[in-house]
């Protein structure tokens, strides 16, 4: 049975179980309409199972015509841009004459009405919780299950607020760090409205206790975003308070600490004001897919300024640095739960990795790649790696019985997940794995996947997750000495949430702003550009 068929079976099951009283004219209109088999408008066609479910209930009345909800709606979507969406891609004025019209109109047109508006509303919503484009669409590398809406039972929902407003501020994703941003997003439109911040003049470095022409406008500019303060003494002169002040705006705009007017900072400066509002909405896109958040504990892995935060509802509780493996390839998105902490993992050997690297060193000498750490299970026995005569194992042979053939590399220094690993789900194309405390700014192992996060000096992240304590205070390091492999038995199933964020809130619910390298604010705005209005 094709899909069409399908909704009309449900049409015919549904419509005949509501008795003809239950409704008055224009529910038993939007009933008939959505019941006969032409096609229709596509708002209302990709909408058409949830309206029937919905308007197929006994005691149902019309949710928009004669209330005031069409023009709550209509108002919602004017000022989207507070949602973090363009209100450019809604048909305002569609609906705005839909509205008018409705006064004197027959049952069958309000009922044509009452359906435009029902499928708008369903596709507004969904742009909010779940956001506008199919995360897979940016990031094919996705290891997360994709969020959807139940219709029928949002248009339910809608009916029990006392107007869409307040529907919509409980409908916002169940997210600290969405409710944040989008809290920050309204101050910087409120910036844009009056005018935003121009931009300063190039000129050479100021330093602290230097005048310079320019420094009134640098101090109006930071009076702009950070609120008004009165100069500390002369006013073309950078004093400590407009030093501390700077220091500011260098740590919330990934510029260095310097408190001196130098030429990156002067950047920093001179990016408008739109966008930052642009940062702040595609960060908030992001986070419309990630799983709702239910838990008390969250961890989220930010490669936009490389920071793994544990987050509880009184805000971050712990923060370590992360190194996404190869970052410039590393473009998958993750949302699961952490399913198993490991110490001392065995690395299990990818089997091209057989092939390119192992295979040419052991016709040359087994004895070397063991020494490495190599060890090979045979149809799962343990054997020694000179047990095998590899000279006499053409390669095409052993790739036809790879099944035979199983590589594992024990713990140590050339095992690529260092001291620990941390699993999330079932996928072994994302998790988290060691870094050394002197790790280099940028890591690219190939022997790794693209989704894999090192997290710099987290093994007290293990601590902090396992549910009984795991022994004595040095319990840890003596276990790490020893080489031995230790799998954590009982973890904290917390949610964890790996993304990409060019704009984010810190612990003193202060905006960040990063840049961004990579220009994955580029791919995300070029999809979002490519949908189709509405």
């Amino acid at each position: 049975m094709n899909l069409r068929r399908t909704v009309f079976f449900v049409v015919a099951l549904l419509f005949a179980a509501a008795p003809a009283h239950a409704a008055g004219p224009v529910v038993e209109n939007v009933r008939a309409l959505l019941g006969d088999e032409s096609r229709k408008a596509l708002p209302i066609e990709n909408n058409r199972l949830a309206l029937i479910r919905y308007y197929a209930d006994e005691d149902v009345e019309p949710l928009f015509v004669g209330t005031d909800r069409m023009r709550g709606l209509i108002t919602r979507m004017l000022d989207a841009e507070y949602d973090g969406l363009d209100p450019n891609r809604y048909p305002v004025e569609f609906l705005e004459d839909l509205e008018v019209e409705t006064e004197g109109a027959s049952p069958e047109r309000l009922a044509e009405i009452e359906a435009w508006f029902a499928a708008h509303f369903l596709m507004f919503a969904a742009d909010i919780k779940v956001g506008r484009v199919l995360p897979r669409m940016v990031y094919p590398d996705l290891y997360m299950p994709r969020k959807e809406i139940d219709g029928d039972n949002v248009l339910r929902a809608l009916r029990r607020f006392p107007d869409t407003d307040s529907f919509f501020d409980a409908w916002d994703p169940l997210n600290i760090e969405y409710d944040r941003l989008r809290g920050k997003l309204a101050e910087y439109i409120d910036i844009r409205h009056q005018g935003g911040w121009g931009t300063i003049d190039p000129g050479p470095d100021v330093a602290s206790g230097q005048t310079d022409p320019r420094i009134p406008a640098l101090r109006a500019r930071l009076d702009i975003e950070y609120g008004f303060e009165e100069p500390f003494g002369e006013a073309d002169a950078l004093d400590p308070e407009l030093e501390s002040r700077l220091r500011l705006f260098q740590l919330h705009h990934d510029v260095p600490v310097t408190g001196d007017l130098d030429k990156p900072t002067l950047l920093a400066i001179n990016i408008p004001v739109e966008r930052r509002i642009e940062q702040i909405m595609l960060s908030m896109e992001r986070l419309r897919w990630m799983p709702e958040e239910l838990a008390d504990r969250v961890l989220i892995a930010n490669k936009g300024d490389g920071i793994l935060r544990l987050l509880t509802p009184g805000g971050i509780e712990r923060e370590w640095r992360i190194l996404p493996n190869c970052p410039r390839d590393n473009l998958a998105i993750v949302a699961d739960t952490l399913s198993s902490m490991t110490l001392n993992p065995r690395w299990e050997v990818p089997f091209d990795y057989v092939q390119t690297v192992l295979y040419p060193d052991l016709l040359q000498n087994p004895a070397i790649v063991e020494e490495q750490g190599f060890e090979l299970l045979y149809q799962d026995v343990a054997m020694p790696l000179d047990a095998m005569p590899w000279r006499q194992i053409p390669k095409s042979t052993l790739t036809k019985q790879k099944n035979k053939f199983r590589f594992r590399l024990k713990p140590g220094f050339h095992n690529p997940y260092g001291r620990y690993v941390y699993r999330l789900g079932e996928t072994d194309q994302a998790f988290l794995f060691d870094a050394p405390p002197d790790a280099l700014s940028e890591l690219c192992d190939p022997r790794l996947p693209k989704g894999a996060i090192a997290v710099v000096d987290g093994l007290d992240l293990m601590n902090e997750l396992a549910k009984h304590r795991l022994g004595p205070d040095d319990y840890l390091e003596r276990t790490l000495a020893r080489r031995e492999t230790l799998t954590v038995p009982d973890v904290e199933r917390i949610p964890v949430m790996v993304v990409f964020q060019s704009a984010w809130m810190d612990a003193d619910g202060n905006v960040r702003f990063s840049k961004d390298p990579y220009l994955e604010d580029l791919r995300l705005s070029k999809a979002l550009d490519g949908k189709i209005k509405s």
